[in-house]
């Protein structure tokens, strides 16, 4: 999914909801990226795995998936062809290397996550996450689309309250880390490239929070 908002500065913002895995949301991203021209990209992932990234691009290693990943996966590629790492998250890094702009991320840093975590997520939730894996193993998933799909499991993952808690301070971290970012006034076109699960919620936080003074006016 995609929006585009004028802040009344004049600074345009590109926000981009992509689908972590698809290969085709990477190839639309691309052109989005191309097409927009931004002179700053913002990722929902955080800084340090810029970094991780960067360097996987240079010398590709294995990389080990969890039990929950490989089943999102395996249900994903029935709407697509998947690929680790995600897409979404690496055409932005090509992008901002070969022309040469800034690149952050915006999610939680590891120690952050791990306090978060550690806060709200307790062993009654830790027995039901296993659970439900096992439940999520044997699901009908009556999705017609990738986006059904993403929010469907979403639905079901953060049915256990802490890591239902869990996503919400993540989401609360991405939207002021992103305001910060804008509020900075350096860079006059944005991209923010966001897992397709938190799009809506940003977007809606964006149009609220963008300016002090008056909305932001969605672009035509």
């Amino acid at each position: 999914m995609i929006d585009q908002i004028r802040e009344p500065n004049g600074s345009e913002i590109l926000v981009f909801g992509g689908i972590k895995g698809l290969i085709s949301e990477g190839t639309q991203l691309q052109e989005e990226l191309q097409n927009f021209r931004p002179d700053l990209i913002l990722v929902s992932i955080p800084e340090e795995s810029i970094t991780a990234l960067e360097k996987f691009m240079e010398e590709p290693y294995e990389i080990t998936l969890s039990d929950y990943e490989l089943i999102y996966g395996t249900v994903l590629s029935e709407y697509g062809e998947v690929m680790v790492p995600p897409p979404i998250y690496m055409e932005p890094i090509k992008y901002a290397r070969h022309f040469g702009i800034e690149i952050h991320g915006i999610d939680m840093e590891e120690e952050e996550y791990s306090r978060v975590y550690t806060e709200n997520v307790h062993a009654f939730d830790l027995i039901r996450h296993s659970v439900r894996k096992r439940l999520i193993m044997r699901h009908s998933f009556k999705s017609s689309n990738a986006e059904q799909f993403v929010e469907e499991w979403t639905t079901i993952v953060n049915k256990v309250p802490g890591l239902g808690k869990v996503e919400e301070e993540r989401l609360a971290s991405i939207e002021k880390a992103a305001i910060a970012y804008l509020k900075d006034e350096k860079a006059k076109r944005v991209a923010i490239v966001l897992d397709y699960e938190f799009y809506k919620d940003f977007v809606g936080y964006l149009k609220d929070n963008i300016s002090d003074d008056q909305p932001p006016v969605a672009l035509k």
